[in-house]
Formats: C-alpha cells, structure tokens, sequence
C-alpha cells in the first residue's frame, strides 16, 4: 500500500492528548488509538504535514494507517422516512414522584392520557413503515412523565404491537423509561415483556429518597429497589440510570458496589446533573466534573469486575455519531395529543430554546403518519450544523455535542464547559483502560495539573501537537 501525505489532513479527526510524559493518538474514523513517546507523535504529525513517512517500521505502519483511507464520518440522515430510529410513545405526562431536579413535576402543563385508538394508530402506521422497508424488526420506546402512570394503556399497546407485529413477520423490541414505581406483579409483567428497562435509581436510600421522593413527598427508595431485584431476576435486560450531583458524586463508588451485591442490571448510566431552576430550589447542584470523571472511572473499574458496563451518554465509543440522542436519526415519538416529535422532552422546553421539532401528526382513521418533510429535513439537520465549540474537540464523534436543545455549541471554539470537561476525561479514560494502561490512566484523573492540561487543550488535532 502506499500513502501519500495530504497536508489538510491534519485538520481531519486525528488527534494527540497528552497521557502522563507521553501521547495518546486517537482517530475515531479509524478506530485507532496508541500510546506514543511525544517525539513520536511529532514524526507522525510531520509525516501527516506532507514531510515524507518515518524511518522507523512501527511509526511508519502508524503514519501509513493514518494516511490511509478512512471509515466515513457520519452524515446526516436525507430521503424518505423509511428506517425509524424507533417508534416511542409517550402515554401520559404524568408522574407519581417529586424529583428535586425535575422541571416538569413543577411546570402545570396539563398531563392528558393517550388515548387507545391513537396509540393502535400509530403501531400500524409504524409497522406499515418496517413493512414496507422489508425490516424484520422495530423498537418501541415507552417514555413520561412515568409511563407507568397509564399502565393498563401500556400493556393494552405491548399485546396489541406484539400481535400485530408477529402476524406481519416482524420481531419488535418493547423499552420503557420508568421511576419503578409499581407493585410486584406490574414488575413481573414488565420483566415478561419488555425487552429493556431503564431504571431511574440514583443511590443509596438517602441519595434516592432526597433526589427522588414520591409525589406526597415520602421516601421511594424500598419500592423501587423491589422493582430493581424483580427485574434483575427476569429476562429483561435492566439499566440501572443515576443522577450524579454534587452530593453523591463521592459515593458512586459504594453505591457501584451495592448494584454489584444487590442486582444484575446489564449497564449503569451515571449522568451528571443539568442544572435547572427546580434543581436550585431543591438545593441540588451538578458535581464538579473532574470530581465526576474521577469518580465514574472509580466506580466503572468495580462494575465492570461484575461485567456490568458503566456508561455516561457523551462517552460512547462504540459507533461515531453526529447525534447522541434521537433527534436527526428519524425516531418517531407521539405525544398523548397525536403530535409527533424528534424529541422526548416537553415542547415547551424546544420553544425556549428555540427549536422547532415537531415533525407532524398521526392520522387516525387513515392508520400513517403525516410527516411534514420540512420539519424531518429541519430536524436531521440540527445535528450537523456546525458546531464550533466542537470544532477542535477529540470528542466530536463521540459526544456529538450532547444534547441538542439544553447544551449550547455555538459558542467560541473549546470555550469547555463542566459537561465538556468531564466528557473529556471520561473518554480519554476509557481509551486508555482499552489500551490495558489503567495506571495511567487513574494516574492522569489523580493530578490536578495534568486533569486540567488534558480538560481545557485548546485543539486536539495532531498538527496542533508541539
């Protein structure tokens, strides 16, 4: 094979982050990544300049993969709407807790239940579409407010979905987002049925009944911990989700050994806080994120000796993405009115924010979606606007920003906010314990000088190397 040096490949995603006294190559498009001395990592960037390859024979296999052809970058979806991303559903907005940092359990909106027919509606309109895609399988996606709230609808639409879908030959996968806060036998029936859950349980007793009480304001922890083993002990997988604010960032380490002890969830999702006018009044703020990174990592080392992932929504490295969310990948999701968006969160949030992501309604007596094909193209390009706070961050494929409407990146370039901060050291984190240098890689979390070094690097791109 032979490479030719491009000198604007030096601004293409091919990174060098300093690792201790040396650096760390990472190039998302070629899922590489390696540990070089810094005087290596200057051969390559010259070589990627157009200086002619290295002597040497393994920087020279480095610098030839590099120059090498790449995996596409992800591109925003375009034509017609014929692959959902999922169809989600959203039967009620209503909720039966009270969480400190929740800002629709204090909005007033008014909480309407869907109603049966819309939702047969829009299981036929969604299995129409697989249909005519020849796809063997869907998803279905169950989220709130606590969808739970309407849970005769939600069994009524799982039966119906299940048998509609097995006489068209087409194998659907049911998920829920739920609180847990339902009896034994509802727990047993999810476990039976669905084919994932994710768990909102965000610590030990104190940590969930403080962030998480119920509606009247009484402790949750006892009755969404039953649900927890109920569904531990069943076929489905489980998710266990975590709120990290800055009062339980420093016990995820004890609370990742009593999910070890106590359950068997597939993965833990440890989100760091997004500050919010509720989250304030309650007294609840996001942790500082070199303290979450430390402590995420510290407690992703105990799970994972269980075989239990630790995830965090920015840090996912195992696809390049432009959105880390649903929104631009063509989900479907109704609200309990028939409208339907490329987004979970309350309309009202989009709007002030300044987003428009409604994508069109379902029509009932006709059994489709009437998409507005404006609005699709609109939301699968919010994705891949540009980006320039992103623009020379090692995360971009990866964290794709975050989430679309509540974390701004139109700022200055690297202008690192705590969400980038601790993405940024997750991730380099996680590529180091891939490269079985975990001393390094808690070392690195350990020093402050060099946590911050890493943290708030202007550019990332290897040509940006000195």
């Amino acid at each position: 094979m032979t490479a030719t040096a491009d000198p604007d490949r030096a601004r293409q995603p091919i990174f060098s982050l300093p690792a201790g006294t040396a650096s760390l190559l990472y190039a998302p498009l070629h899922a590489f990544a390696a540990l070089v001395s810094n005087d290596a990592a200057r051969t390559l960037r010259a070589a990627l300049a157009g200086d002619g390859l290295p002597a040497d024979a393994a920087l020279r296999a480095i610098a030839v993969r590099l120059l090498g052809p790449d995996a596409p970058s992800p591109k925003a979806r375009s034509g017609a709407l014929c692959e959902p991303f999922f169809l989600g559903i959203i039967p009620t907005r209503d909720c039966n807790m009270a969480c400190g940092y929740c800002d629709f359990a204090v909005s007033g909106d008014a909480r309407p239940r869907m109603d049966l027919d819309l939702a047969r509606a829009a299981i036929d309109a969604y299995l129409a579409l697989l249909g005519a895609g020849n796809h063997e399988q869907g998803q279905i996606h169950f989220f709130g407010g606590e969808p739970f709230r309407a849970a005769r609808l939600v069994e009524s639409i799982v039966v119906y979905a299940a048998d509609r879908a097995g006489a068209l030959g087409i194998d659907l996968h049911f998920e829920a987002s739920t609180n847990g806060l339902f009896g034994a036998a509802r727990a047993e029936w999810v476990a039976d049925r669905f084919g994932t859950i994710v768990l909102s349980l965000d610590g030990p007793r104190d940590v969930q009944d403080r962030q998480r009480p119920l509606a009247n304001g009484r402790p949750s922890f006892d009755t969404v911990c039953r649900t927890a083993k109920i569904l531990s002990a069943g076929a489905v997988e489980l998710i266990v989700r975590s709120c990290v604010t800055a009062g339980n960032v420093d016990r995820l380490p004890e609370w990742a050994t009593w999910i070890c002890a106590e359950l068997r969830p597939s993965t833990v999702c440890f989100e760091s806080l997004t500050g919010s006018p509720a989250s304030a009044a309650a007294g609840l703020v996001p942790p500082d994120p070199y303290r979450f990174a430390q402590q995420f990592a510290s407690a992703a080392r105990i799970l994972e000796r269980s075989a239990i992932d630790a995830v965090q929504s920015t840090t996912d490295l195992r696809e390049c993405r432009i959105s880390a969310c649903p929104v631009g990948q063509d989900a479907l999701i109704v609200s309990p009115d028939g409208t339907i968006g490329a987004c979970y969160l309350l309309e009202s949030e989009w709007a002030s924010h300044g987003f428009d992501l409604r994508l069109g309604r379902v029509d009932v007596a006709g059994r489709r979606f009437e998409i507005d094909d404006e609005a699709l193209d609109r939301a699968r390009r919010l994705p891949a606007r540009p980006k320039p706070l992103c623009a020379n961050c090692f995360c971009r494929y990866q964290c794709a920003g975050g989430c679309h409407v509540h974390h701004a990146t139109s700022g200055a370039t690297a202008a690192y906010d705590d969400m980038c901060v601790a993405t940024r050291l997750i991730t380099v984190d996680k590529l180091l314990r891939r490269l079985q240098l975990d001393d390094l890689a808690s070392g690195i979390l350990a020093d402050p000088v060099a946590a911050t070094a890493l943290a708030r690097r202007a550019d990332d791109h290897l040509l940006a190397f000195t």
